[in-house]
């Protein structure tokens, strides 16, 4: 069954990120001040387009636990630069998409991967800057 329509069963993500660190809003907003990480935004392309933090890169990520390919694909889209800070966000904190993106970095040896696990939602409710378009930076 794809991630997608399977989400709603497996729950809550984890409270901890094993070999990373999940960031507030708050946190991501003072990374993106400092220029120095990059913001990945796993969503699909038309929410993406429908608003984004500022220097985020459009990686769209499906999530499911099933699909190698997909986790294959998105490693091989994510800065090259495995030192430097990595924020991954989706929608919101009830996504499976942004914590399976954020373990595939760090299985991957990213060695900065943030999880800002309130995503969007949270970061537009705080009245931080967005972007709208559908590039991808």
């Amino acid at each position: 069954m794809p991630f997608a329509a399977n989400a709603n069963h497996l729950g809550s993500p984890p409270a901890a990120l094993p070999g990373g660190r999940i960031i507030s809003v708050d946190e991501a907003k003072a990374l993106l001040d400092a220029k120095g990480a990059s913001f990945i935004d796993v969503r699909n392309p038309i929410n993406y387009g429908r608003g984004h933090l500022p220097q985020a890169i459009s990686i769209p990520f499906d999530g499911s636990a099933d699909s190698p390919g997909d986790k294959a694909a998105l490693v091989k889209s994510l800065p090259k630069d495995k030192d430097k800070p990595l924020v991954i966000y989706s929608h919101g904190p009830t996504g499976w998409k942004s914590y399976r993106a954020a373990e595939a970095a760090i299985e991957a040896g990213y060695k900065n991967v943030y999880w800002m696990r309130d995503g969007f939602g949270a970061w537009e409710a705080r009245g931080y800057p967005v972007k709208f378009g559908a590039e991808r930076n």
